[in-house]
């Protein structure tokens, strides 16, 4: 029974082994979320574009060059899809930080990119299950065209904002004071010298007293005279 309770208490007590190339891997898929989300910007904006010259070319465009179609809804889906992402990594890090105006404004932006990416997912998946055009889809799932043409278009508008007021900045470098430092440090082991003065102090005080507790003692001990011892017939001597 006594060498199986070190055991129990080994076996609970050691520390969760990290697993190998894990943090590799996490970094490099943490750098890549950035990457896309720094790409969203652009590709929305390019895809506003696309859009705009269309409209304003009466529809010449895409009639001139139907790949550009294609191109619009790859970067439509390319800045959707990478502030998705983004914005649920950025709650991750201000739950972590705790900064919970942060979680709260990343997590409304979250659920509202999750909520047209389920959308669009949902309407897909109905034009490849029933074989409908999208108005059909959208009107099978009671959607109204126009108001979800409308929300998609916000979104990917207000992300075009949002790209840019949050573009990635590299880390400011932290300065040092060396001097304030070094300070520091000197008055952190000057309170810790006092400390252990006072402690060897208090410690010398003790062992004084007890001293001389042993010494008043010992002279009580020794001044005390002695005790005649009775006789058996109870006489004194």
């Amino acid at each position: 029974m006594s060498e199986t309770q070190p055991n129990a208490q080994q076996a609970t007590s050691a520390p969760e082994m990290e697993l190998p190339l894990l943090a590799g891997i996490s970094a490099f898929f943490h750098w890549l979320e950035e990457f896309v989300v720094i790409l969203s910007g652009p590709f929305l904006t390019l895809g506003l574009g696309i859009g705009l010259v269309d409209l304003l070319s009466d529809g010449a465009l895409f009639v001139n060059a139907p790949g550009l179609l294609y191109l619009w809804a790859i970067a439509q889906t390319v800045g959707v899809d990478g502030q998705l992402v983004g914005a649920w990594a950025r709650v991750g890090q201000a739950w972590r930080r705790g900064r919970w105006f942060s979680v709260f404004g990343f997590a409304l932006l979250g659920l509202l990119l999750a909520y047209v990416g389920f959308v669009a997912a949902l309407v897909f998946a109905y034009q490849q299950a029933y074989h409908l055009t999208t108005a059909g889809a959208l009107a099978k799932l009671g959607f109204d065209t126009v108001s979800w043409l409308w929300q998609r278009t916000a979104v990917s508008v207000g992300l075009v904002c949002l790209s840019g007021l949050l573009r990635y900045q590299k880390p400011k470098p932290v300065v040092v004071d060396v001097e304030g430092e070094i300070q520091r440090i000197q008055h952190e082991a000057r309170i810790k010298a006092a400390q252990a003065a006072a402690r060897a102090q208090q410690v010398r005080g003790l062992v004084g007293m007890a001293k001389e507790a042993m010494h008043a003692a010992r002279g009580k001990g020794e001044g005390e005279p002695a005790v005649p011892l009775s006789s058996s017939n109870g006489q004194k001597p």
